[in-house]
C-alpha cells in the first residue's frame, strides 16, 4: 500500500480547493474534464496570495470558479446560470482586466482577473465569443 499524503495532512488543502473549483464549474454546466489539474492549481496558488485558511480561500476559491466559468461559457450560455445582471458585471470584469492587461504588460505578476483571463484563454478553455472579444481588444490598441 502506497504512503498517500492526505493521510498526513499535506495536500487536503489542495484537494479541497479543487473540489470546491470543481463543485462551482458544474453548478455552472460546464464539463470539468476539459479543465486540467494545471489551471485548477494555478487558481489554487493565485487564491492562496489572499490567505491560507479555508474561511479566506472558499469565497476567492468560489469567485475564480464564477470568473473562469463564464469566460469558458461566454454571455450566450452564460445566460442561464448569471443572468442578464450578472453577465454584465463579469463582462465588465472581463473589460477592466483587458483594460489592466494593456497597462500591466511589463509587470511580472498583473492582478488576478488578467492572471486568470490569460490561463482560460492559454488552456484553450475560452468561449470563442470571448476569445473574439479578446482579439478585437487587442487589435485596438
Amino acid at each position: 500500500m502506497a504512503l498517500s499524503l492526505d493521510i498526513l495532512g499535506f495536500g487536503s488543502k489542495r484537494k479541497w480547493a479543487f473540489q470546491v473549483l470543481d463543485r462551482e464549474w458544474i453548478a455552472l454546466d460546464i464539463d470539468i474534464r476539459r479543465i486540467d489539474g494545471g489551471v485548477r492549481q494555478l487558481l489554487f496558488q493565485w487564491a492562496q496570495e489572499f490567505g491560507d485558511r479555508k474561511e479566506t480561500l472558499d469565497p476567492i476559491l468560489i469567485d475564480a470558479a464564477s470568473f473562469s466559468g463564464f469566460l469558458m461559457l461566454g454571455p450566450e450560455l452564460g445566460a442561464r446560470p448569471f443572468q442578464p445582471s450578472g453577465i454584465k458585471v463579469m463582462s465588465e470584469r472581463l473589460e477592466a482586466a483587458l483594460d489592466a492587461d494593456g497597462l500591466t504588460e511589463e509587470q511580472d505578476y498583473p492582478p488576478v482577473d488578467v492572471r486568470i483571463v490569460r490561463l482560460i484563454l492559454a488552456a484553450g478553455l475560452a468561449d470563442r465569443d470571448i476569445e473574439a472579444l479578446v482579439d478585437l481588444e487587442q487589435q485596438d490598441d
